[in-house]
């Protein structure tokens, strides 16, 4: 029998049923097999997973994202409480009881102690409210809105980067995905061409060099195929976390990726970056509470009276024979009386220098710091723009050589394959060609992931949710599907 005849159907076979998993020599020499990873999972909760539903999860039940909720309510009820205090009157219910018997443990002789009826006040207080303070409140009240409203945007930026988070780490698991399942075709192959040449060294069809090389070449693919595998189980992991699931559960992925290039031009995305990127909103509001700081602190070093008001207040007295209600306040009683106050204080030396010149050098040179910040991030923000998107052009340029070399390789490595069995070509060449298909297709997910992951941060560093015309959630094709 013709043994080249029977060649691709043993292969095939072979191929579909043979042992993927690490192996070791007992004392006899004999190959047993190391614990089972596919077992291991077994035990761990499965999960199947989308790219949209990954990203509602993350931001429904992500511990931090639940976290900067409570802090935007607390945000929001401070920032409710400083609008109030500069734009309202401090309306406040009074109350004083003086203190009264409300039983006796032990009388004495003499009598007296506290009266069983209190006497004392309930009363509205409309308090003082200033009606000019040459803009010096207002100012400050600016700085404090400013504050607010950046203090809110940062909320949403990290709202988004959490977003981004997710995308990246649900396209990260399927890159490892992809590296898995290209180690264990090579552990396959390896496999199979192991155990082909064990027979084969026995009855000296084949060299004892070439079964070693076999053997060790087998050995490497076990390597290969459990460091991967770790390295998915590591990245799984961090998805529990992420999206709070159970600490131990694994994910089938219902979305592959679609590869798409970027269409934007470099100059729009450094445009929409110049007002939305988070660095420079940050510093722009640093300028302009540092600029306000400082007329405050100029206004503050001059005589410049305040004019205010005392409401004063409704009290109702109450106690033994007494019942009466009455308006006024203790300074002027029943007048209600515009007031001017002037309180300034300079020191002509020690601290804060001749005429209080020192902390209003602090505050111009504060200002003027403020404006280096801001033109350094506008630099910086152009800067990581540009090597951003460079970036993503070269993984463009590479995907499209790695893309031709990959079909390449696998034509070549069937070819040597079929050659090797069939003793038409040495060892090495069926070696190199594996590891060039394995490792060429594993380059290519890598890129496909990591040109993924750059849009992704060069959103992030625009200050956008998206690419503009591109949704992140369109990025997702069915599990398998072709790109």
């Amino acid at each position: 029998m013709d043994f080249r005849k029977l060649t691709i159907p043993y292969v095939l076979t072979s191929l579909l049923c043979s042992p993927l998993y690490a192996q070791s020599r007992n004392r006899s020499g004999a190959v047993q097999s190391l614990p089972n990873y596919r077992k291991q999972a077994k035990e761990a909760p499965k999960k199947a997973i989308s790219l949209t539903g990954v990203i509602e999860q993350s931001l429904r039940a992500n511990y931090d994202q639940n976290q900067r909720d409570y802090s935007e309510k607390i945000l929001d009820l401070n920032w409710e409480n400083t609008k109030d205090a500069f734009w309202m009157p401090q309306l406040r219910l009074t109350l004083n009881a003086s203190s009264h018997r409300v039983g006796r443990l032990k009388s004495g002789n003499s009598g007296g102690g506290f009266e069983r009826v209190p006497d004392g006040s309930f009363g509205i207080d409309f308090g003082d409210y200033t009606i000019f303070n040459w803009g010096k409140d207002y100012l400050q009240y600016l700085n404090d809105k400013e504050s607010f409203k950046r203090s809110s945007r940062y909320l949403l930026e990290q709202r988004r980067a959490l977003r981004n988070q997710a995308i990246i780490k649900y396209y990260e698991l399927n890159y490892l995905n992809e590296v898995v399942k290209s180690y264990r075709k090579q552990l396959r192959h390896a496999s199979f061409i192991y155990r082909y040449n064990r027979e084969k060294v026995a009855i000296k069809k084949v060299s004892r060099q070439e079964y070693y090389q076999s053997r060790s070449e087998y050995l490497l693919a076990q390597n290969n195929f459990q460091q991967a595998a770790n390295r998915l189980r590591v990245a799984e992991e961090e998805m529990a976390f992420l999206i709070a699931d159970e600490p131990g559960t694994s994910y089938i992925l219902k979305d592959g990726l679609n590869y798409e290039r970027i269409q934007m031009p470099m100059s729009d995305a450094v445009s929409i970056a110049a007002k939305n990127n988070p660095g420079i909103l940050e510093s722009t509001k640093d300028v302009r509470n540092a600029k306000r700081t400082y007329e405050i602190q100029k206004r503050e070093n001059l005589p410049l009276p305040k004019f205010s008001v005392n409401l004063g207040a409704y009290t109702h007295s109450f106690g033994p024979g007494l019942n009466q209600t009455r308006y006024g306040n203790d300074i002027s009683g029943n007048n209600i009386d515009v007031v001017a106050t002037v309180n300034a204080t300079w020191s002509l030396t020690g601290d804060g220098g001749f005429l209080n010149s020192r902390p209003t050098e602090i505050k111009d040179i504060q200002r003027h710091l403020s404006f280096s910040q801001l033109a350094q991030a506008r630099h910086q923000a152009k800067s990581e723009i540009q090597r951003s998107y460079y970036r993503i052009k070269t993984y463009e340029q590479q995907i499209k050589i790695l893309e031709v070399s990959t079909e390449t390789n696998t034509k070549t490595f069937d070819v040597i394959l079929e050659n090797y069995l069939n003793r038409k070509t040495a060892y090495i060449n069926f070696q190199d060609a594996l590891l060039e298909n394995v490792s060429s297709q594993v380059a290519l997910a890598e890129l496909y992931y990591l040109h993924t992951r750059e849009k992704v941060l060069l959103t992030q560093q625009m200050g956008v949710d998206e690419i503009p015309g591109k949704s992140f959630e369109q990025l997702g094709l069915p599990a398998g599907g072709s790109r």
